[in-house]
């Protein structure tokens, strides 16, 4: 199974003509991406780094972005692939819940987590070849 320790994106940062302290630095860029590996959606990356996600997706569409883009693709199969073996797992495995009553009566049920594996199902990794490449020693 595939860990976000196992992502480091290669990339070129894209230039830009004016840097602003809360805009799109070459390390927000990188965190932007490491984000979008660990979580799987440009949203909740875009919001963990403090950018909206319209800015992001201008960012990635400007002319002297191809690294950028090629390494949002790929992070962004990586967060998909880690997003399904998470519920395969889940699927396998079983999850445990536990239902508090009212009168201090509670039920513990173990089993698969249906509802979280469906959802995930119904958009598989899109590609296998996002899986991480190996780091340099």
């Amino acid at each position: 199974m595939q860990t976000i320790s196992d992502y480091e994106p290669e990339f070129t940062p894209v230039a830009l003509d004016r840097v602003r302290h809360d805009g799109w630095t070459p390390e927000r860029q990188r965190l932007f991406l490491v984000a979008l590996a660990a979580m799987g959606t440009v949203d909740s990356a875009a919001r963990a780094v403090g950018i909206s996600r319209i800015s992001a997706y201008n960012l990635k569409k400007r002319v002297d972005a191809e690294s950028f883009a090629a390494e949002w693709d790929r992070a962004l199969g990586f967060g998909r692939g880690m997003m399904f073996d998470y519920a395969m797992e889940r699927a396998i495995h079983g999850v445990t819940t536990i239902k508090m009553r009212l009168g201090g009566v509670f039920e513990v049920q173990t089993g698969p987590d249906i509802k979280h594996i469906m959802k995930v199902l119904r958009s598989p990794p899109q590609r296998r070849d996002a899986k991480a490449r190996p780091r340099a020693a």
